[in-house]
């Protein structure tokens, strides 16, 4: 029995996109992600489905990077410092990253979606279907948070 400590992952996939940082972003970018051919009947149905959640490993963080556990919200100075688990950044202990894409098309073992946020070569760790279930209404967030939302609409 493996130890609840220590945690095994293997990638199911890479992300192939010849996009730039600011391109992936603001989620602009179309990519492939290239799911390993033992497991594409993984893949049966997911076609069905117009966005899917992508669960990736930040491969390029560094151990230190992996040590920041409180950030300025998007890099901006003038909003207070917050804990990484109360942002979307990429510092993070476990560099897992999550975006919602829009799946465009599969063929055969490859999926070419658009605005995910991965840079090339990064290893794909899992796939889940977004559908209705996951929308929720009512939902809270802080006043800081807000504040980007409006300076965002305003660009």
């Amino acid at each position: 029995m493996a130890s609840s400590r220590s945690i095994g992952l293997r990638p199911i996939g890479f992300v192939q996109t010849e996009a730039s940082n600011e391109e992936l972003k603001h989620r602009l970018a179309r990519s492939k992600i290239v799911v390993d051919r033992r497991l594409s009947i993984g893949l049966q149905g997911i076609g069905g489905f117009s966005h899917i959640y992508v669960l990736y490993w930040m491969h390029k963080m560094s151990e230190s990077d992996r040590k920041v556990l409180r950030v300025h919200p998007r890099h901006r100075l003038c909003l207070p410092q917050q804990g990484v688990f109360a942002t979307r950044s990429q510092y993070r202990p476990n560099p897992i990253g999550l975006t919602i894409a829009k799946l465009l098309r599969r063929t055969g073992n490859v999926l070419t979606v658009q605005g995910l946020d991965a840079i090339d070569g990064t290893p794909v760790l899992d796939l889940k279907p977004y559908d209705c279930w996951d929308r929720l209404d009512g939902i809270r967030v802080p006043e800081w948070w807000k504040g980007l939302e409006r300076e965002k609409r305003r660009d």
